[in-house]
Protein backbone atom coordinates (compact mmCIF):
# COMPACT_ATOMS: atom_id res chain seq x y z
CA UNK A 1 0.00 0.00 0.00
CA UNK A 2 1.31 3.43 -0.91
CA UNK A 3 1.64 6.09 1.77
CA UNK A 4 -0.19 9.41 1.55
CA UNK A 5 3.06 11.09 0.54
CA UNK A 6 3.52 8.78 -2.43
CA UNK A 7 -0.02 9.50 -3.58
CA UNK A 8 0.37 13.24 -3.08
CA UNK A 9 1.24 15.26 -6.20
CA UNK A 10 3.68 17.31 -4.10
CA UNK A 11 5.68 14.14 -3.40
CA UNK A 12 6.33 13.76 -7.12
CA UNK A 13 6.64 17.45 -7.98
CA UNK A 14 10.19 18.65 -8.61
CA UNK A 15 10.35 21.29 -5.91
CA UNK A 16 13.41 20.24 -3.90
CA UNK A 17 16.98 21.55 -4.48
CA UNK A 18 19.21 19.44 -6.69
CA UNK A 19 22.01 19.88 -4.14
CA UNK A 20 20.84 16.60 -2.63
CA UNK A 21 21.79 14.90 -5.89
CA UNK A 22 25.27 16.48 -5.58
CA UNK A 23 25.49 14.91 -2.15
CA UNK A 24 24.61 11.42 -3.39
CA UNK A 25 26.92 11.65 -6.41
CA UNK A 26 29.86 12.60 -4.19
CA UNK A 27 29.04 9.80 -1.76
CA UNK A 28 28.89 7.22 -4.57
CA UNK A 29 32.20 8.38 -6.02
CA UNK A 30 33.93 8.18 -2.63
CA UNK A 31 32.56 4.66 -2.15
CA UNK A 32 33.96 3.82 -5.62
CA UNK A 33 30.52 3.01 -7.03
CA UNK A 34 29.01 3.97 -10.36
CA UNK A 35 26.79 7.05 -10.40
CA UNK A 36 24.83 5.37 -13.20
CA UNK A 37 23.37 2.94 -10.65
CA UNK A 38 22.27 5.92 -8.54
CA UNK A 39 20.60 7.63 -11.51
CA UNK A 40 18.79 4.44 -12.49
CA UNK A 41 17.49 3.69 -9.02
CA UNK A 42 16.33 7.27 -8.40
CA UNK A 43 15.01 7.81 -11.97
CA UNK A 44 17.29 10.81 -12.45
CA UNK A 45 16.79 12.30 -15.90
CA UNK A 46 19.56 13.39 -18.24
CA UNK A 47 18.46 17.01 -17.75
CA UNK A 48 18.91 16.63 -13.98
CA UNK A 49 22.31 15.00 -14.41
CA UNK A 50 23.42 17.92 -16.60
CA UNK A 51 21.84 20.40 -14.17
CA UNK A 52 19.56 21.72 -16.88
CA UNK A 53 16.87 21.10 -14.28
CA UNK A 54 17.63 22.53 -10.85
CA UNK A 55 15.14 20.50 -8.83
CA UNK A 56 14.24 16.95 -7.89
CA UNK A 57 11.07 15.42 -6.49
CA UNK A 58 10.24 14.20 -2.99
CA UNK A 59 10.15 10.66 -4.36
CA UNK A 60 13.67 11.09 -5.72
CA UNK A 61 14.88 12.48 -2.38
CA UNK A 62 13.55 9.40 -0.63
CA UNK A 63 15.29 7.10 -3.12
CA UNK A 64 18.53 9.09 -2.82
CA UNK A 65 18.58 8.58 0.95
CA UNK A 66 17.64 4.92 0.54
CA UNK A 67 20.48 4.36 -1.90
CA UNK A 68 22.99 6.17 0.34
CA UNK A 69 21.82 4.14 3.32
CA UNK A 70 22.44 0.92 1.40
CA UNK A 71 26.08 1.79 0.63
CA UNK A 72 26.94 3.50 3.93
CA UNK A 73 29.64 2.21 6.23
CA UNK A 74 28.33 0.43 9.33
CA UNK A 75 28.46 2.04 12.76
CA UNK A 76 28.72 5.74 11.91
CA UNK A 77 25.39 7.62 11.58
CA UNK A 78 24.47 8.22 7.94
CA UNK A 79 24.02 11.96 8.52
CA UNK A 80 27.62 12.17 9.73
CA UNK A 81 28.92 10.23 6.73
CA UNK A 82 26.93 12.35 4.27
CA UNK A 83 27.89 15.66 5.87
CA UNK A 84 31.39 15.35 4.43
CA UNK A 85 30.01 15.25 0.89
CA UNK A 86 27.65 18.18 0.67
CA UNK A 87 28.82 21.79 0.32
CA UNK A 88 28.22 23.76 3.49
CA UNK A 89 26.59 26.50 1.42
CA UNK A 90 24.00 24.15 -0.07
CA UNK A 91 21.24 24.60 -1.17
CA UNK A 92 22.83 27.83 -2.38
CA UNK A 93 21.19 30.45 -4.53
CA UNK A 94 19.72 33.58 -2.98
CA UNK A 95 18.73 31.67 0.15
CA UNK A 96 22.25 30.41 0.81
CA UNK A 97 23.84 33.78 0.12
CA UNK A 98 21.45 35.58 2.45
CA UNK A 99 22.06 33.03 5.22
CA UNK A 100 25.83 33.28 5.18
CA UNK A 101 26.28 36.97 4.46
CA UNK A 102 24.02 37.98 7.37
CA UNK A 103 25.39 40.22 10.12
CA UNK A 104 25.20 37.68 12.94
CA UNK A 105 23.64 34.37 13.97
CA UNK A 106 20.37 36.02 14.97
CA UNK A 107 19.89 37.57 11.53
CA UNK A 108 21.00 34.38 9.77
CA UNK A 109 18.43 32.32 11.69
CA UNK A 110 15.69 34.81 10.86
CA UNK A 111 16.46 34.41 7.16
CA UNK A 112 16.74 30.64 7.37
CA UNK A 113 13.43 30.20 9.17
CA UNK A 114 11.57 32.68 6.98
CA UNK A 115 12.77 31.18 3.71
CA UNK A 116 13.74 27.54 4.37
CA UNK A 117 10.35 26.46 3.04
CA UNK A 118 11.40 27.71 -0.41
CA UNK A 119 14.09 25.02 -0.65
CA UNK A 120 12.80 22.38 1.80
CA UNK A 121 8.98 22.36 1.54
CA UNK A 122 8.80 19.05 3.41
CA UNK A 123 8.88 20.98 6.71
CA UNK A 124 7.33 23.96 8.43
CA UNK A 125 9.92 26.03 10.26
CA UNK A 126 9.27 28.15 13.34
CA UNK A 127 11.50 30.34 15.51
CA UNK A 128 10.62 30.90 19.16
CA UNK A 129 12.49 32.57 22.03
CA UNK A 130 12.59 30.91 25.43
CA UNK A 131 14.53 32.51 28.25
CA UNK A 132 16.93 34.11 25.80
CA UNK A 133 17.42 30.90 23.82
CA UNK A 134 16.36 30.66 20.17
CA UNK A 135 14.48 27.45 19.34
CA UNK A 136 14.33 26.53 15.65
CA UNK A 137 11.46 24.05 15.36
CA UNK A 138 11.07 21.65 12.45
CA UNK A 139 7.64 20.20 11.76
CA UNK A 140 7.59 17.52 9.03
CA UNK A 141 4.60 17.82 6.69
CA UNK A 142 5.55 14.96 4.37
CA UNK A 143 6.28 11.33 5.20
CA UNK A 144 9.50 9.92 3.77
CA UNK A 145 9.00 6.52 5.36
CA UNK A 146 12.03 4.71 6.69
CA UNK A 147 14.40 7.52 5.66
CA UNK A 148 12.46 10.26 7.48
CA UNK A 149 14.87 10.21 10.41
CA UNK A 150 17.89 10.60 8.12
CA UNK A 151 16.25 13.61 6.49
CA UNK A 152 15.42 15.12 9.91
CA UNK A 153 19.08 14.88 10.86
CA UNK A 154 20.22 16.33 7.54
CA UNK A 155 17.92 19.36 7.79
CA UNK A 156 19.01 20.02 11.39
CA UNK A 157 22.58 19.70 10.14
CA UNK A 158 22.02 22.58 7.74
CA UNK A 159 21.36 24.93 10.67
CA UNK A 160 24.43 23.51 12.40
CA UNK A 161 26.53 24.59 9.39
CA UNK A 162 26.52 28.06 10.90
CA UNK A 163 29.34 26.80 13.12
CA UNK A 164 31.62 27.14 10.08
CA UNK A 165 30.96 30.88 9.89
CA UNK A 166 31.08 31.98 13.54
CA UNK A 167 32.86 31.20 16.78
CA UNK A 168 30.59 29.41 19.26
CA UNK A 169 31.46 29.09 22.94
CA UNK A 170 29.99 26.67 25.48
CA UNK A 171 27.37 25.61 26.26
CA UNK A 172 27.01 24.15 22.78
CA UNK A 173 24.05 24.24 20.43
CA UNK A 174 21.46 21.56 21.22
CA UNK A 175 19.72 19.29 18.72
CA UNK A 176 16.50 17.51 19.71
CA UNK A 177 15.40 14.61 17.52
CA UNK A 178 12.26 12.49 17.80
CA UNK A 179 13.92 9.16 16.98
CA UNK A 180 16.45 6.93 18.68
CA UNK A 181 20.15 7.36 17.80
CA UNK A 182 21.12 5.87 14.44
CA UNK A 183 24.67 5.31 15.65
CA UNK A 184 26.92 6.32 18.52
CA UNK A 185 25.82 9.64 20.04
CA UNK A 186 29.47 10.62 20.39
CA UNK A 187 29.79 10.41 16.59
CA UNK A 188 27.08 13.03 16.15
CA UNK A 189 28.48 15.32 18.81
CA UNK A 190 32.11 15.05 17.74
CA UNK A 191 31.28 15.90 14.14
CA UNK A 192 28.56 18.54 14.52
CA UNK A 193 29.96 20.09 17.74
CA UNK A 194 26.44 20.12 19.21
CA UNK A 195 24.68 18.35 22.06
CA UNK A 196 22.28 15.74 20.64
CA UNK A 197 19.20 14.57 22.53
CA UNK A 198 17.09 11.75 21.08
CA UNK A 199 13.55 10.39 21.50
CA UNK A 200 12.28 13.92 22.13
CA UNK A 201 8.77 15.18 21.43
CA UNK A 202 9.91 18.00 19.16
CA UNK A 203 12.52 18.23 16.41
CA UNK A 204 14.45 21.42 17.03
CA UNK A 205 17.83 23.13 17.17
CA UNK A 206 18.46 25.36 20.19
CA UNK A 207 20.90 28.27 20.06
CA UNK A 208 21.92 29.82 23.38
CA UNK A 209 21.50 33.53 24.03
CA UNK A 210 25.21 34.22 23.71
CA UNK A 211 25.33 32.46 20.32
CA UNK A 212 22.87 34.85 18.73
CA UNK A 213 25.11 37.92 18.77
CA UNK A 214 28.09 36.12 17.25
CA UNK A 215 29.18 37.87 14.06
CA UNK A 216 29.52 35.81 10.89
CA UNK A 217 32.97 35.76 9.30
CA UNK A 218 31.30 35.86 5.87
CA UNK A 219 29.13 38.94 6.53
CA UNK A 220 28.81 41.30 3.59
CA UNK A 221 26.27 44.06 4.09
CA UNK A 222 25.87 45.00 0.43
CA UNK A 223 25.44 41.40 -0.71
CA UNK A 224 23.04 40.59 2.10
CA UNK A 225 20.83 43.62 1.44
CA UNK A 226 20.62 42.92 -2.29
CA UNK A 227 19.94 39.20 -1.92
CA UNK A 228 17.48 39.66 0.94
CA UNK A 229 15.44 42.15 -1.10
CA UNK A 230 15.34 39.65 -3.96
CA UNK A 231 14.24 36.90 -1.60
CA UNK A 232 11.40 39.02 -0.26
CA UNK A 233 10.23 39.59 -3.81
CA UNK A 234 9.87 35.89 -4.67
CA UNK A 235 6.45 34.31 -4.92
CA UNK A 236 7.04 32.21 -1.83
CA UNK A 237 8.22 35.05 0.38
CA UNK A 238 6.69 36.13 3.66
CA UNK A 239 4.83 38.93 1.88
CA UNK A 240 2.81 36.28 0.03
CA UNK A 241 1.72 34.39 3.12
CA UNK A 242 -1.94 34.16 3.99
CA UNK A 243 -3.37 36.60 6.54
CA UNK A 244 -3.69 33.70 8.99
CA UNK A 245 -0.01 32.83 8.58
CA UNK A 246 1.04 36.46 9.03
CA UNK A 247 -1.06 36.78 12.18
CA UNK A 248 0.45 33.57 13.53
CA UNK A 249 4.00 34.76 12.85
CA UNK A 250 3.39 38.13 14.49
CA UNK A 251 1.77 36.51 17.52
CA UNK A 252 4.71 34.11 17.92
CA UNK A 253 7.23 36.93 17.87
CA UNK A 254 5.28 39.17 20.25
CA UNK A 255 4.57 36.33 22.68
CA UNK A 256 8.23 35.32 22.75
CA UNK A 257 9.21 38.96 23.40
CA UNK A 258 6.68 39.33 26.21
CA UNK A 259 4.58 41.87 24.30
CA UNK A 260 0.82 42.26 24.20
CA UNK A 261 -0.98 39.88 21.84
CA UNK A 262 -4.31 41.68 21.56
CA UNK A 263 -5.90 41.98 18.15
CA UNK A 264 -5.53 45.77 18.20
CA UNK A 265 -1.70 45.50 18.42
CA UNK A 266 -1.55 42.85 15.70
CA UNK A 267 -3.81 44.86 13.39
CA UNK A 268 -1.72 47.99 13.99
CA UNK A 269 1.47 46.05 13.27
CA UNK A 270 -0.06 44.84 9.98
CA UNK A 271 -1.26 48.37 9.12
CA UNK A 272 -4.93 47.43 8.86
CA UNK A 273 -7.98 47.96 11.05
CA UNK A 274 -9.22 45.36 13.52
CA UNK A 275 -12.43 44.98 11.51
CA UNK A 276 -10.52 44.41 8.28
CA UNK A 277 -8.25 41.88 9.97
CA UNK A 278 -11.22 39.99 11.41
CA UNK A 279 -12.98 39.98 8.02
CA UNK A 280 -9.93 38.69 6.16
CA UNK A 281 -9.40 35.94 8.72
CA UNK A 282 -13.08 35.00 8.38
CA UNK A 283 -12.59 34.74 4.60
CA UNK A 284 -9.83 32.19 5.31
CA UNK A 285 -12.18 30.23 7.61
CA UNK A 286 -10.18 31.29 10.63
CA UNK A 287 -10.38 33.73 13.52
CA UNK A 288 -7.98 35.72 15.65
CA UNK A 289 -9.08 33.90 18.82
CA UNK A 290 -8.41 30.48 17.28
CA UNK A 291 -4.95 31.44 16.01
CA UNK A 292 -4.01 33.13 19.29
CA UNK A 293 -5.05 30.08 21.32
CA UNK A 294 -3.05 27.72 19.09
CA UNK A 295 0.04 29.93 19.23
CA UNK A 296 -0.30 30.22 23.01
CA UNK A 297 -0.57 26.46 23.47
CA UNK A 298 2.34 25.76 21.11
CA UNK A 299 4.46 28.16 23.15
CA UNK A 300 3.19 26.63 26.40
CA UNK A 301 4.22 23.17 25.18
CA UNK A 302 7.68 24.49 24.36
CA UNK A 303 8.02 26.04 27.82
CA UNK A 304 6.75 22.88 29.51
CA UNK A 305 9.29 20.81 27.58
CA UNK A 306 12.26 23.11 27.78
CA UNK A 307 12.12 24.96 31.09
CA UNK A 308 11.57 24.45 34.79
CA UNK A 309 9.08 27.34 34.88
CA UNK A 310 6.14 26.66 37.23
CA UNK A 311 2.82 26.25 35.44
CA UNK A 312 1.54 29.49 36.97
CA UNK A 313 4.37 31.40 35.27
CA UNK A 314 3.75 29.67 31.94
CA UNK A 315 0.06 30.51 32.25
CA UNK A 316 0.90 34.18 32.74
CA UNK A 317 3.44 34.23 29.88
CA UNK A 318 0.82 32.76 27.55
CA UNK A 319 -1.69 35.46 28.40
CA UNK A 320 -3.96 33.75 30.91
CA UNK A 321 -5.06 35.55 34.09
CA UNK A 322 -5.98 32.31 35.85
CA UNK A 323 -4.01 29.06 36.21
CA UNK A 324 -7.25 27.09 36.30
CA UNK A 325 -8.52 28.69 33.08
CA UNK A 326 -5.21 27.94 31.39
CA UNK A 327 -5.17 24.32 32.56
CA UNK A 328 -8.79 23.80 31.53
CA UNK A 329 -8.28 25.28 28.07
CA UNK A 330 -4.99 23.40 27.61
CA UNK A 331 -6.63 20.08 28.44
CA UNK A 332 -9.56 20.79 26.13
CA UNK A 333 -7.11 21.46 23.29
CA UNK A 334 -4.52 18.73 23.93
CA UNK A 335 -6.32 16.10 25.98
CA UNK A 336 -3.79 16.53 28.80
CA UNK A 337 -3.32 18.94 31.65
CA UNK A 338 -0.09 20.97 31.56
CA UNK A 339 1.24 18.81 34.41
CA UNK A 340 0.48 15.60 32.52
CA UNK A 341 2.07 16.98 29.36
CA UNK A 342 5.27 17.91 31.22
CA UNK A 343 5.52 14.54 32.93
CA UNK A 344 5.60 12.79 29.55
CA UNK A 345 8.30 14.99 28.06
Amino acid sequence: MRSESEESPSFHAKVFPIALLDLAENFYVRRKLSKTALYSRCQISAAQVLREESNISGWQIREIFRSCKDIALPGTPLSVQLADYIPITAPGGMFGLASFTAKDIRQALEVMVDFSHTVMPAYRFERLSVGGQCHIILKPIMDFGEVQFFLDEAVCGYFLNLRHFAQFSDPPIQVHLSHAPLGEIAAYEDYFKAKHLFSQKTIKVIFEKHHLNQALYTHNKATFNEVYCNLKGTSNSISKLSISAKVKKNLQLRLADGLSTNICQIAEQMNISERTLARRLHNENSSFAEIKQQVSFDYAKLLLESTEYPICKISHICGYNSDSNFSRAFKTSTGQTPKQFRSRC
